[in-house]
């Protein structure tokens, strides 16, 4: 991903104290990750116990809409799926945007219409009225999913349908839970979600704002599923995750956090940090890059082995991290160094 391309999406989303980013595969067994993610998020916000209960439904709400009703065969490019979390203090925006057909499009616009017609009362009427009934269909019924979404939400439902040819239509649906402050995206569409960007540059996933160890585990959990298929692969990603992570913790980071950024545009794997570090962290970090980038194979495995026998003098977790990555990557490390409210923003990104 080009760098000043990095800096852009990490602006798109400031203000942000999480940002979670997924647009591959889409497992259904991510479901569960996704709880574990929130619940860890939420739980060191001090959110209240029914605040986690309500955004968890609303989340494996919309992201088993796109695993259920997505329109097979137009998951790449325009009708790439994708699901957004934004949370900023008490209020928590969920996006889930997937390719659907002209019969479902109508079928939506149809529920989403009825929707917005009713109060709250009338919504638990309406639930209760279709649990009895025979309508909910194999594919799930999206209908009382939308209607249980709102009810929960206390607020009404935004959505958006952008034509993608071959008659079908990028469907985006939006719910804004908690607090009156309005929506933190422009729109429940492309534009809102940075959908272009993340469509061209094979996003997997995308996490902006502290990373704690157990939301890095279950991070990991879904880019290792997603490449499932390809174990080696998988190992190569793992390990680069691990160690770019591995680096962050070594820089002191400042102002809204890091991002993150796992993309799988092809054969390879990219792995992306970006984060504001303190001065003194970025000129150390820069120092280290280019130590690092001006050896060749042999250099960067000796410099390695010495590091681990302890030869040559200390090494810091730094200079291991950034040794082991370039050991594993495929063509040299890519770092950059951006000026964002008078600190230094960092971009570093390996292919593996």
């Amino acid at each position: 991903m080009d760098p000043a391309q990095v800096l852009a999406l990490y602006e798109s989303f400031a203000g942000d104290r999480l940002t979670f980013l997924y647009s591959g595969s889409f497992h259904d067994d991510h479901t569960a990750r996704l709880i574990a993610l929130v619940e860890e998020y939420l739980e060191g916000e001090g959110a209240p116990r029914v605040m986690r209960g309500r955004l968890a439904f609303i989340m494996v709400e919309a992201y088993q809409n796109i695993v259920r009703h997505r329109s097979l065969g137009a998951e790449v490019g325009v009708g790439r799926s994708l699901f957004l979390l934004r949370s900023r203090g008490n209020v928590h925006e969920v996006t889930a945007m997937n390719a659907v057909g002209e019969e479902d499009e109508r079928r939506l616009s149809a529920a989403l219409q009825r929707l917005s017609d009713m109060d709250h009362q009338e919504m638990k009427r309406s639930f209760l009225k279709g649990l009895q009934s025979d309508a909910r269909t194999t594919r799930g019924g999206a209908g009382l999913g939308l209607l249980e979404m709102a009810r929960r939400s206390g607020n009404p439902l935004r959505h958006s349908f952008t034509p993608i040819g071959d008659g079908r239509a990028l469907f985006g649906l939006q719910v804004l839970v908690g607090g009156d402050h309005g929506w933190l995206s422009s729109d429940a569409g492309p534009a809102g979600t940075q959908h272009q960007v993340i469509a061209t540059s094979g996003v997997d996933l995308l996490c902006r704002g502290a990373l704690p160890a157990a939301m890095q585990e279950e991070l990991l959990r879904m880019v290792e599923r997603d490449l499932n298929d390809d174990r080696p692969r998988a190992e190569r990603a793992k390990h680069a995750f691990l160690l770019v992570t591995g680096v962050l913790s070594d820089m002191e980071v400042v102002g809204e956090g890091p991002m993150v950024v796992v993309s799988m545009p092809g054969a390879h794997t990219t792995i992306t940090v970006a984060a504001p570090l303190r001065m003194d962290s970025a000129a150390r970090l820069e120092q280290a890059v280019e130590l690092v980038r001006a050896m060749d194979a042999p250099a960067l495995q000796r410099r390695y082995r010495d590091i681990l026998l302890g030869r040559e003098g200390a090494a810091t977790g730094l200079d291991l991290g950034l040794i082991d990555l370039a050991r594993r990557s495929i063509g040299a490390l890519r770092y950059s160094r951006y000026g964002r409210h008078g600190q230094p923003f960092v971009v570093l990104e390996v292919d593996v």
